[in-house]
């Protein structure tokens, strides 16, 4: 077996229940950031998505839904051949994982575990504390090797299944903000929440370049998948209060999801079918586009009834990059974002509030406009750099993963 050099940067596969995702451009970005920095990096998803309507580049990607049986079967022997002990300790603890999750069969990861026993400076990184990372606490126990985890939001808050175990078995854990990153170490507890880091996940701003200007009249923008998390129907309703009469053009929500056809409901009850637009998923290149239109972007996150809610949502961040105003919610990790001069804060579920500060920000001039706009962009630049961001996660998985 080759020893590990330290020196070298990490050779890396990154884990993720599925790969690549609409609603997670985040992920690919940083899959292409650790490619560009030198890391040798391959993706292992569980399975294809749903909707796969992002360019992945040239990110290699495997699906464990692919392997075939035969395949299946004789990784399977050589991993109890090699390690019998662990597994059977693997086999043990399914019982209590299976309180909360369904683990995922032994012999569905077998061939996981000899491609890294094959590879033995390969280091496992986990997006979302789901399945996947359920699979890397296992593949890292059975064979003795550290592994990596990025939560993000609905894994902590709506569905946080092992959690705990997951993050006091992971031997770094890093999240997008403040707000997930205090919680995560309440949760780890105190011996562990020194492996807790914060790292945003940035945005390209090269990508994110504005080359035109805003639509006129000025439209207003919301992007997100139709839950209620979101807070959309707050501004579906915020469009509706009289602050906004005359002010506002046209607002366009991109997104589709379980909740289309109340807000739909809500649009036409509240007479805006002329104003307010539901134009459904949109690819990322087209998110851009809508960017490139809009005069200001909305994001009215709120906490659902069942706990969901978001982190720091990145298409705000990818709005300050193109040199939008923002007006957000005070609420999850967007606090952290907003500043006065490009961004206005507003209590979540409040949509006079909501209506008020599109309304002023509205009324000012396109150069006013445009002056909040070079601010957002010249924070994002600073604070949310998917380059200085990924270096930085880079160094973390050196210093945690690298012996």
């Amino acid at each position: 077996m080759p020893a590990f050099q330290p020196s070298r940067l990490l050779p890396l596969e990154l884990w993720c229940d599925a790969f690549p995702v609409v609603s997670e451009t985040f992920v690919v970005g940083e899959a292409r950031e650790l490619s560009a920095l030198g890391h040798p990096l391959s993706v292992c998803a569980r399975h294809r998505p749903e909707h796969p309507a992002v360019d992945a580049g040239d990110v290699p990607v495997r699906y464990a839904e692919d392997e075939p049986r035969g395949r299946r079967a004789f990784a399977l022997a050589t991993v109890v051949l090699c390690h019998p002990v662990r597994c059977l300790a693997d086999l043990l603890a399914r019982r209590r994982w299976r309180r909360e999750e369904h683990p995922t069969p032994l012999r569905q990861l077998a061939p996981a575990l000899v491609r890294l026993m094959r590879a033995p400076q390969t280091r496992v990184h986990v997006h979302f504390a789901g399945p996947a990372a359920l699979d890397a606490m296992r593949a890292g126990r059975i064979l003795g090797r550290p592994w990596s985890l990025t939560a993000h939001a609905y894994d902590i808050y709506r569905t946080p299944r092992n959690l705990r175990e997951k993050l006091r078995g992971a031997t770094l854990v890093t999240s997008g903000c403040d707000y997930t990153v205090r919680d995560l170490k309440a949760l780890a507890g105190p011996e562990h929440a020194e492996r807790i880091h914060r790292v945003v996940m940035g945005v390209d701003a090269e990508r994110f370049r504005r080359t035109g200007l805003p639509d006129e009249p000025p439209a207003v923008l919301a992007v997100g998948r139709l839950v209620e998390k979101k807070g959309f129907l707050h501004l579906i309703r915020a469009v509706a209060d009289p602050a906004l009469a005359g002010a506002l053009a046209r607002l366009e929500i991109v997104g589709d999801g379980p909740l289309r056809a109340e807000l739909t409901a809500e649009v036409e009850r509240l007479g805006l079918s002329g104003v307010v637009e539901l134009v459904g998923r949109r690819e990322a290149s087209e998110v851009r586009v809508a960017l490139e239109r809009a005069a200001v972007l909305v994001m009215p996150c709120v906490v659902a009834a069942d706990g969901d809610r978001d982190s720091m949502p990145v298409v705000v961040k990818e709005a300050l990059a193109m040199e939008l105003p923002v007006v957000v919610s005070d609420e999850v990790g967007l606090p952290e974002l907003a500043r006065p001069e490009f961004a206005r804060l507003v209590p979540p579920g409040d949509p006079r509030a909501l209506a008020a500060a599109l309304s002023e920000l509205l009324s000012r001039t396109p150069q006013e406009r445009a002056a909040m706009g070079r601010a957002g962009r010249a924070f994002v630049t600073e604070h949310a750099n998917l380059r200085r961001e990924t270096a930085r996660l880079s160094d973390l998985l050196r210093h945690a993963l690298g012996g």
